[in-house]
């Protein structure tokens, strides 16, 4: 069925297929952005860097974590959650990140960032977070209104290492962003709906899962947040439970609950994302990783990044895990976009507070 182009069109209601085929335009507007955002010569010097930010608001935290990695000058930490670190002081530069504007966690997030004297910036398309910018003249990063916040990765990424650029907190990235576009442009070229799925690397990693119970193992601080991603976006868009673990760490527990029980086993399916610049014993522990997993539940898969630069590399690997979430929701049978039970959580929530 995934070759099925009318099925899918049928099943796609909302077109998320085509908000990902166009994910190389969105990282030029988002280039455009970050660059126009505002004058950030009025910011003091910056000693800690915090994200802010619930679901598909901080994947752009978790991306540039990753992507910037040991050229980080100061710490950098995303934050999931009602409050924000007791260390965060006048030199802490908070960017609150909400694509709606409504996340509750976030509008808390930004009232302490706010009592503690941080450097506060928002990253939003409207709602609360706009208006609470506004009132308290807090620069505010204004993204494009329309997307599911999970697909929104490069306006809630690139902005951000315009600021971080011009704060002196990084080099300028723009360059390497630029030299990007294209190979984001052949990777949705071969993972798009309508390359066959004996060609289709997402296609064939949708068809390997369906049915199955995937964990995505990542290496640490460099795959580790792409295993995060794939879980989540797996979740959101193909409806199906997915989970996710890091190398090294897995090597000392939860290898050891590969044993019981056994019996369901069959039923999982390691995933071990890889990176040809992972450390040379991480490389060692995957291999030697994935034949005992294979032992154990019969199947493994390996995906490896692709791509001459590391920026390329992780690209391409997030566009991988987004395109196969969304044919597996058509396996499913599922509307990839619509989340109905989180709304119904949200409303839940709502409800609560105002009783």
């Amino acid at each position: 069925m995934l070759d099925d182009l009318q099925l899918i069109r049928k099943q796609d209601r909302d077109g998320m297929l085509a908000i990902l085929n166009r994910f190389d335009k969105q990282i030029e507007e988002a280039l455009e952005i970050g660059l126009g955002a505002f004058s950030a010569e009025k910011i003091p010097p910056v000693e800690n860097v915090l994200v802010c930010g619930l679901g598909g608001s901080a994947s752009g935290g978790d991306f540039l974590q990753a992507y910037l990695g040991n050229s980080l000058r100061v710490p950098f930490l995303v934050n999931r959650g009602y409050s924000i670190p007791s260390f965060a002081s006048p030199s802490t530069l908070v960017f609150v990140c909400s694509y709606s504007g409504n996340t509750e966690e976030i509008i808390s997030a930004f009232q302490e960032a706010r009592e503690a004297g941080c450097q506060v910036i928002c990253s939003t398309s409207g709602g609360q977070l706009k208006e609470l910018a506004s009132q308290n003249r807090c620069p505010c990063i204004q993204l494009p209104e329309g997307y599911p916040p999970r697909t929104a990765l490069g306006y809630s990424s690139i902005p951000l290492l315009g600021v971080l650029s011009r704060l002196g907190v990084i080099s300028d990235r723009s360059e390497e962003v630029r030299l990007a576009i294209p190979w984001v442009r052949s990777c949705i070229d071969r993972y798009s709906e309508h390359i066959p799925s004996q060609d289709n690397p997402a296609k064939n990693l949708a068809l390997q899962a369906h049915r199955k119970i995937p964990i995505f193992y990542g290496s640490q601080s460099r795959l580790e947040m792409v295993a995060i991603r794939w879980r989540t976006q797996f979740s959101e868009n193909a409806k199906q439970l997915a989970y996710s673990g890091v190398l090294s760490e897995m090597n000392h527990n939860e290898i050891a609950g590969w044993r019981h029980p056994a019996a369901h086993f069959q039923h999982l399916l390691p995933v071990f994302l890889r990176d040809c610049d992972d450390h040379p014993r991480i490389q060692l522990r995957a291999e030697i990783t994935a034949k005992m997993l294979k032992k154990e539940s019969g199947a493994c898969f390996e995906c490896w990044s692709e791509g001459e630069s590391w920026l390329q590399r992780l690209l391409a690997l997030m566009l991988l895990g987004d395109y196969a979430s969304i044919y597996l929701a058509f396996l499913n049978q599922e509307d990839p976009t619509t989340v109905e039970v989180i709304e119904s959580l949200k409303l839940r929530l709502k409800d609560h507070i105002s009783g």
